[in-house]
C-alpha cells in the first residue's frame, strides 16, 4: 500500500495528520508514505506511484486534491490503471473540524475499508473535443458548457435522436451524482446502468430592458422562472455540432470555443476501493461496517492466498 497525503495545498490536512497521522500510520501500515510540498506537486507524485508497479493507492486530500488526483490517474493508460487499487478519501473543512475534535479510534472503520480493500470497477464520462487538436477529458460528477452566440444553431444527438437549439444556452451532461470518495459511495451505485444526463438551461433576456420587465411581471402576478435547469434527455452516448466554433467548454486553461464535443462513457476505467455499505456520519461508523458483509457485486482484485 502506497499513502499519499496531499498536505501542502490546504492546511487543515496538516492538522489532521498531525492529530492522527500516526493512527493511521499504525493501521494501514503502508509500504511508502508521501507528502506534498512546493517542489513535490500532487500530480508529480500521483504519476510516480501509478508508474512505479502494482499496488494500492491511497490518496487523502482535500476535495480539489481528489479532482486533480482523479485527473492525474485518467491520463495514464489503460493498462496501467488495470493494475492499481485506488482509494480517494475527502477530507472537507466540515470532515477536519469533527476528526480534530475526535478520538482517534472514531477512524477505525474507515481505515478497515482501506485495509481490506475491498474494489470494484467505475465507469466514467469521456469527452473529446477539437481544439488545436484532439483532446481527451475525463470526468466524474459532470461537464459543462455554453452556446455563446445568438444566431447560432446548436444539434444534440443523445442516441441518435437530436434536439436543435438556437442562440444562447446552458448544458450541462451529468454521469455520478455521488461525490469521488472511497468512503461514501454505494457499491449498488456503481452497478447501474452506466448513462449520460443531458440538462440545459436557456439564457434570460440579453437586454437590460427586457430583463427589469421580466422581473417585473414574476413580482406583479408570481410568474415562475423559466430559467432553470431541465432534463432534456439521457443516454448512453452524446454529440453536440454547433456552428462558427460557438460552444465554450468549462475545462481549466481553456480559452477557445469549439465547434462540436462528443461524450460517452469509458466502462471499468480503474478499480475503486468502496466500502461494504457507505459511512454516512461519524456517529454511525461503528454500527454501520461491522454488521454489514460485503455482496456479490464486490469485487477483491488483491491476489489469492497460496495453497498450502
Amino acid at each position: 500500500m502506497h499513502l499519499i497525503l496531499d498536505s501542502y495545498t490546504h492546511p487543515g490536512i496538516s492538522l489532521f495528520w498531525k492529530r492522527h497521522g500516526l493512527r493511521v500510520m499504525e493501521q494501514l501500515v503502508p509500504t511508502k508514505f508521501c507528502h506534498t510540498s512546493r517542489d513535490t506537486t500532487l500530480e508529480k507524485l500521483v504519476e510516480r506511484e501509478i508508474w512505479s508497479g502494482w499496488k494500492k493507492i491511497i490518496l487523502v486530500g482535500s476535495p480539489s486534491s481528489i479532482r486533480r488526483g482523479f485527473n492525474t490517474l485518467m491520463q495514464a493508460s489503460e493498462e496501467c490503471r488495470s493494475t492499481l487499487e485506488i482509494g480517494f478519501w475527502p477530507l472537507n473543512l466540515q470532515d477536519i473540524a469533527i476528526n480534530i475534535s475526535q478520538s482517534s479510534l472514531n477512524l477505525s472503520p474507515i481505515l478497515q475499508v482501506f485495509k481490506t480493500g475491498h474494489t470494484l470497477p467505475v465507469d466514467v464520462m469521456k469527452v473529446q473535443f477539437l481544439a488545436s487538436e484532439l483532446e481527451t477529458r475525463y470526468f466524474w460528477n459532470d461537464f459543462v458548457f455554453n452556446s455563446t452566440q445568438a444566431t447560432a444553431n446548436t444539434t444534440i444527438y443523445i442516441d441518435e435522436q437530436n434536439s436543435l437549439i438556437k442562440g444562447r444556452f446552458y448544458c450541462r451532461v451529468a454521469f455520478h451524482d455521488e461525490a469521488l470518495s472511497s468512503l461514501t459511495m454505494h457499491p449498488g451505485k456503481l452497478t447501474r446502468t452506466p448513462v449520460l444526463k443531458v440538462y440545459l438551461k436557456r439564457e434570460l433576456s440579453q437586454t437590460a430592458a427586457e430583463y427589469f420587465k421580466q422581473i417585473k411581471n414574476w413580482f406583479a402576478v408570481g410568474q415562475q422562472n423559466t430559467n432553470i435547469e431541465t432534463l432534456l434527455k439521457t443516454g448512453k452516448q452524446v454529440e453536440v455540432e454547433g456552428n462558427w466554433a460557438n460552444l465554450s467548454l468549462d475545462v481549466s486553461g481553456m480559452q477557445d470555443t469549439v465547434e462540436s464535443v462528443h461524450f460517452e462513457v469509458e466502462r471499468k476505467s480503474f478499480s475503486l476501493i468502496v466500502p461494504a455499505k457507505p459511512i454516512q456520519t461519524t456517529e454511525s461508523l461503528r454500527k454501520i461496517l461491522p454488521a454489514f458483509r460485503p455482496t456479490g457485486v464486490i469485487a477483491n482484485n488483491r491476489r489469492p492466498a497460496e495453497k498450502l
